[in-house]
């Protein structure tokens, strides 16, 4: 499958270097350019696309329109939710999974606005430590 991550940093380098060593296509959009040599140490042999990822050009220039997901992992809730949306509505991409980083924005990114699957990383850590809690209780 071909995938499309917006966002190179920590998650999005990591999340590249998974899906690659399962075989998949992946191309990263970036908009720092000292994020390019994370990316590339991660995950050897990805796509690097430096850019803004709420440019309609720019994920057109990584190829959003033969993409099967895309994955919008940026530090910023907003970035992500215009990221799904255009891949949604604007390309048609058939799937799209969103990073959310704010457990408050999380009633947001729903199938209306674009997002398939959103995960909030706050709500995942707090509720694999309270299963471990109370595990040892």
């Amino acid at each position: 499958m071909h995938m499309l991550i917006i966002g190179g940093g920590l998650v999005g380098s990591y999340l590249a270097g998974l899906l690659q060593s399962d075989g998949h296509s992946v191309t990263v959009i970036e908009a720092r350019e000292a994020a390019k040599d994370l990316v590339q140490r991660t995950a050897p042999g990805t796509g690097f696309i430096l850019g803004n990822g709420t440019d309609p050009f720019v994920l057109e220039s990584a190829g959003v329109r033969t993409a099967d997901v895309v994955a919008a992992v940026t530090g910023a809730d907003e970035t992500n939710l215009v990221i799904t949306s255009l891949a949604r509505f604007a390309f048609n991409v058939p799937r799209t999974v969103a990073r959310v980083n704010n457990p408050h924005h999380t009633w947001m990114f729903t199938p209306v606005m674009g997002v398939d699957v959103a995960l909030n990383q706050a709500d995942v850590m707090a509720h694999l430590i309270a299963q471990v809690v109370e595990r040892q209780g």
